[in-house]
């Protein structure tokens, strides 16, 4: 696959646990892929390779990129980021776009509102039309509400993994417990780790019928689209809750790099 050199682009998302990366030719899709966070040498490696194919062989990562894929010469990168010690190992690649806030075309945010939120939104909204609430299932559970292209609000609460590792971190005796979400834990536990798993996961899913409910009781129409890493599995939960939520609920792991791709293309102009 030869792509111009003003084709190829990647996306970078730097999130609190990991990287997350875009491929993109222009504004087509080419797949994603993420990373730990990167160790220095590792930043180091990939800038002097131009982040080009071999560049990531040489760190040990393989990419999803077309097996026939010809990159002409160093990716250009448009990234941002919510951890600041990641992007300083990155600022000296020439050919970096690092995107804050107050460059994603949404109106009415706040200071210190973060752009990973705002990238989610303005790419949830382009995609599947405004109002839409995105839940972010990450390692903080967010809620980012928006109408016509304007920041409405949200809410911040920890992920359910980050819930568990506090419950250890914090008290005296309760265990590490790995979370299952693939079944549901026993409501009425009768072990310490199963009470844990239960709570946690229980609540979170009733906060999310909570602030479902009230979003479609606001606007009945609006759309609903979850994202991040549990994303998948909390969607599932929910329609098997509320069958009735099929065919309301989206999931879309990309959210960050459509806003991404609205960014660089320019972004829709704020009415």
């Amino acid at each position: 696959m030869d792509i111009a050199p003003s084709q190829l682009w990647l996306g970078l998302v730097i999130g609190n646990s990991r990287l997350h990366w875009g491929a993109f030719a222009g504004d087509r899709w080419l797949g994603g892929w993420h990373t730990s966070h990167l160790c220095e040498d590792q930043a180091q490696i990939l800038i002097r390779g131009g982040f080009l194919p071999p560049a990531w062989l040489q760190v040990g990562i393989l990419p999803p990129w077309p097996e026939d894929l010809v990159a002409p010469g160093p990716i250009p990168i448009w990234g941002a980021s919510v951890v600041r010690s990641q992007w300083q190992n990155l600022a000296a690649y020439p050919q970096i776009h690092p995107i804050e806030t107050p460059q994603v075309p949404l109106a009415d945010t706040y200071d210190g509102f973060g752009v990973d939120r705002a990238l989610t939104l303005v790419g949830a909204g382009s995609t599947y039309g405004w109002p839409v609430l995105v839940v972010d299932c990450g390692t903080a559970l967010t809620f980012t509400a928006g109408v016509a292209q304007r920041l409405l609000g949200g809410a911040i609460l920890p992920g359910l993994r980050l819930q568990l590792q506090a419950l250890h971190d914090h008290t005296d005796g309760l265990p590490q417990v790995s979370l299952d979400l693939d079944a549901l834990p026993c409501r009425w536990a009768r072990t310490t780790a199963a009470a844990m798993a239960s709570g946690v996961l229980y609540t979170q899913l009733a906060g999310l019928h909570d602030f479902l409910g009230a979003w479609w009781a606001a606007y009945p129409t609006g759309a609903v689209v979850l994202t991040g890493g549990d994303s998948e599995v909390l969607a599932a939960r929910l329609v098997a809750l509320h069958p009735d939520w099929a065919d309301r609920l989206r999931v879309d792991l990309n959210l960050m790099f459509w806003g991404l791709r609205l960014c660089r293309q320019g972004g829709a102009k704020v009415p």
